[in-house]
């Protein structure tokens, strides 16, 4: 095997030793008995089921050693790895791989080793089942056949182990899925009936030719499914916009964009309802800010991020900040609701609908922070929120200098 070689299969060997998840954890009396066994069938002080990463090996159980793990480089397992039998080793003392081991010249003495390769499924070594004694000796070939099948029974507690883990894994992902599906049921429906119902209802009173409306009420009625309409096709955008994050991913065409124009805009565009809510939405806009963006979608994630300030806030005001400083960043502030701090890490996933959200009926099927993080995400940047509940939210969108993305 050249050194190349050597160098992959180690690293593959660690992946699947990191995958069993086993390291450093608890003590379980299943490896306890196959320790004891060990050293009680082949008739020594010490036994061991350990196991070997990159810098240790590490002892899930032992008999014999007041310690639970040695440096790698003076472990005798490791070499034990490589074997596809048992390693013996009848007397350290003589053999020149291991005579100047420090676990040979010091504590705790070897004189004798033996170590069966602990191998799981794919025959990938994670470590051994090995004994040690103070003396020179030698095993039995039943002591050899014990030592094998002990290893063997310890690699299948491994992955009984990490089968069990997995399908818990999957027991709890399934569980998720149906979490969301009901909520995406639950919101959707309810998002979509509501400003389809008011558009039924304004057109049965338009087509009423029983009680005829004037020019001016039918203008109004006509605003009125406009602004429905146009809600159906945000919340369409949305749920289109959505499917992206959670396959291929959103892609932006980046081109120089005024940040400080933008958000201008936005902040201009929601002040109506601000006003309507009587609330007060403050922009002072600085010099412009260049960044490497699509407007499109820059707009959309500003908008939900200034639109969710004003919905989650009943008395107060917005502060929305802009600078260039140390990098392109975006500032929203509310004297809002406040979200609970457990709440906070779930806020970014699909279709959740806070508690405050929940208790104050209000509109909204939860995707809008699940895409302003996979937009500001898309171009290079960050999403930071902070928030307590009755005592506001801050969201914080930073993007990278447009020098950076731009050359």
């Amino acid at each position: 095997m050249t050194v190349t070689n050597g160098v992959q299969a180690e690293e593959a060997r660690l992946a699947v030793l990191r995958g069993h998840r086993i390291m450093d954890t608890e003590a379980e009396p299943e490896f306890d008995d196959i320790a004891l066994l060990a050293a009680e069938i082949c008739g020594t002080p010490i036994a061991m089921v350990s196991l070997v990463d990159d810098e240790r090996q590490w002892f899930k159980a032992r008999v014999g050693v007041p310690y639970d793990e040695g440096c790698r480089d003076s472990a005798f397992c490791a070499h034990a790895l490589e074997q596809q039998d048992v390693l013996e080793v009848p007397d350290a003392v003589s053999d020149p791989r291991f005579a100047t081991n420090p676990l040979v010249l010091g504590e705790p003495f070897i004189r004798f080793y033996a170590g069966a390769p602990l191998r799981v499924e794919g025959g990938v070594s994670l470590g051994t089942v090995c004994v040690v004694d103070h003396q020179p000796r030698t095993l039995t070939p039943s002591q050899r056949r014990a030592l094998r099948a002990l290893a063997r029974h310890a690699a299948a507690e491994i992955e009984l182990r990490s089968y069990a883990r997995r399908t818990a894994d999957v027991n709890r992902r399934v569980v998720e899925l149906e979490d969301l599906k009901n909520r995406i049921l639950t919101t959707v429906s309810h998002e979509l009936r509501t400003p389809l119902s008011s558009i039924r209802g304004y057109l049965e009173l338009l087509l009423d030719d029983a009680d005829p409306l004037d020019q001016e009420t039918g203008r109004d009625f006509l605003a009125v499914i406009q602004r429905n309409a146009h809600r159906l096709t945000s919340l369409v955008d949305d749920m289109l916009l959505a499917t992206k994050v959670g396959s291929e991913g959103i892609e932006v065409v980046r081109v120089p964009i005024d940040l400080a124009d933008l958000v201008a805009a936005v902040v201009a565009g929601s002040r109506p309802l601000a006003e309507h809510k009587g609330l007060e939405v403050s922009f002072e806009k600085p010099g412009p800010v260049i960044v490497a963006g699509s407007h499109r979608e820059l707009t959309q994630a500003l908008q939900h991020v200034v639109l969710n300030a004003i919905k989650f806030t009943t008395d107060g005001a917005i502060t929305v900040q802009v600078t260039g400083e140390p990098r392109p960043t975006v500032i929203v502030t509310d004297t809002g609701t406040g979200i609970d701090e457990g709440e906070i890490p779930r806020l970014f996933d699909p279709f959740y609908r806070s508690e405050t959200a929940e208790a104050a009926a209000i509109q909204g099927p939860g995707l809008g922070l699940t895409l302003v993080r996979a937009i500001v995400n898309a171009h290079g940047g960050q999403v930071d929120l902070r928030s307590r509940l009755g005592a506001g939210t801050t969201v914080v969108l930073q993007f990278p200098p447009s020098a950076e993305v731009l050359v």
